[in-house]
């Protein structure tokens, strides 16, 4: 293999992710290329990467109705993990791609394309900077200094630079019942989940991405538990088991285990998974990707390869060709579903 460009030994800082952006899109340029899709707080990029047959699109003109899959990372500062597993699974699809050689059974260069596959490694890069470097390292750091941190310190934190938790911010209908923990009900470090409904730069980011793109499913990847969150009662119906079918076989290849439909919205409600489902109309998976620890905080970076990497690899692959399988199912599932409860 080449000499990698994306190095997860151990903490993976963010100038050395958006440096890498730039060094994957001049190397793999002709099936990847980068996409400024908002930007944070501190008005950093948050930036989209989409990986697909650029020149049979040319040839073919692009299909409205050609299978998308959106795979997320670093919705939550503190686990940067997620991002890791983005940035090196983006850096590993392209190598196998561009050899056309299979990568633990899967044939890239095939799911590929018939498929374009997004990734946003960092939707939270404010935050992301605020765990590895403190909020001294912060533009907003006057208003930072005066929140609660929920932890021992900065490395805690799981927020964007507003306080805000972005994962109870999105507006799925459940924001106003959405409950907070007492003493999170203002910004600070963990679970504020905003003073209105997608009021940050970074969930306004996402939703216009998922807007803008016909994606069959998404997937959004977080760091505490090796499960799965898969389905909620205000939209399970509507997918006709098809998201079921898909956890079952995710739960069978890899070590992420199924868990129970969620069915309270207080506590469920806003996450981006959960607005996904309700105004996408298309199932969206939540993949928690190492070990439970006691107060939320990661396991350390240097454990990513052998807690994470080992395990969850082909996981971007996995959901890629479920897309490709599941895209007409999905279409006329969601169309029956919306004639039935209009």
């Amino acid at each position: 293999m080449d000499k990698l460009i994306v190095d997860t030994s151990d903490t993976y800082y963010l100038e050395n992710i958006y440096k890498n952006i730039d060094e994957l899109c001049d190397r793999y340029n002709i099936i990847l290329n980068k996409e400024v899709i908002g930007k944070s707080v501190e008005g950093r990029d948050i930036i989209g990467l989409r990986l697909h047959n650029k020149k049979d699109e040319i040839l073919s003109f692009a299909r409205d109705d050609k299978p998308a899959v959106l795979l997320v990372g670093g919705i939550h500062a503190r686990e940067d993990f997620s991002v890791m597993l983005c940035m090196k699974m983006l850096e590993y699809y392209c190598y196998y791609y561009d050899g056309s050689k299979n990568f633990d059974g899967f044939n890239v260069k095939s799911i590929i394309d018939k498929i374009d596959m997004y990734f946003v490694p960092a939707v939270n890069p404010d935050g992301l900077n605020i765990v590895h470097k403190g909020i001294e390292a912060s533009k907003n750091y006057e208003k930072l200094k005066c929140m609660k941190i929920w932890g021992d310190d900065y490395s805690y934190w799981k927020a964007n630079a507003n306080g805000v938790d972005l994962n109870k911010n999105f507006d799925d209908g459940n924001w106003e019942i959405r409950i907070c923990v007492p003493g999170t009900d203002v910004p600070c470090s963990d679970r504020f989940k905003g003073f209105e409904p997608n009021s940050e730069p970074e969930t306004a980011a996402l939703i216009n991405l998922c807007n803008e793109n016909n994606f069959s499913l998404m997937v959004t990847y977080h760091c505490s538990g090796n499960c799965t969150f898969w389905a909620d009662s205000g939209t399970h119906d509507m997918f006709n088991d098809l998201d079921e079918r898909i956890m079952d076989e995710l739960a069978e290849k890899y070590i992420y285990r199924k868990t129970k439909i969620s069915t309270d919205p207080k506590i469920y409600g806003c996450g981006f998974e959960n607005w996904f489902r309700v105004k996408m109309k298309r199932p969206a998976f939540c993949i928690e990707l190492s070990p439970y620890q006691e107060g939320g905080k990661q396991h350390p970076d240097s454990m990513f390869d052998e807690l994470v990497w080992q395990h969850a690899k082909t996981t971007g692959l996995f959901f890629a060709q479920k897309a490709i399988e599941v895209n007409d199912e999905i279409y006329a599932d969601v169309e029956k579903y919306a004639a039935m409860t209009k």
